[in-house]
């Protein structure tokens, strides 16, 4: 990539409702040429990846993010929180502590929340 800046796209809000995720996702594409985003799902934005869901505008997000070896990273607190589990997520994304969330939130050059 152009830049050694790390950054962060941050998805906090739940895919009904809004297009927060989706937008979310779509950030991270759009600056893929130029960075390595890390894309992190918490609090409702974790139904965002959830089996059998309506993924309709955002699954070529989530396939093209994988293409080019980038991570999704959902907060296993959250996940615990909501009453899901990794078997209830695809399998695209990777579940992570809360306090690695934390450590790639912090360590960021930059967060774009969504």
């Amino acid at each position: 990539m152009s830049e050694e800046k790390n950054v962060v796209i941050l998805l906090r809000e739940p895919p009904h409702g809004s297009l927060h995720p989706v937008e979310g996702l779509r950030m991270s594409v759009a600056i893929s040429s130029d960075y390595d985003p890390i894309t992190i799902a918490i609090k409702g934005a974790v139904y965002t990846f959830l089996k059998g869901s309506d993924k309709t505008i955002y699954q070529m997000h989530i396939e093209f993010l994988k293409e080019i070896d980038l991570d999704i990273f959902v907060d296993k607190k959250s996940v615990e929180e909501l009453g899901l589990s990794k078997e209830d997520l695809i399998e695209e994304v990777e579940i992570i502590e809360h306090d690695d969330v934390l450590k790639k939130i912090s360590e960021a050059d930059l967060v774009i929340p969504f």
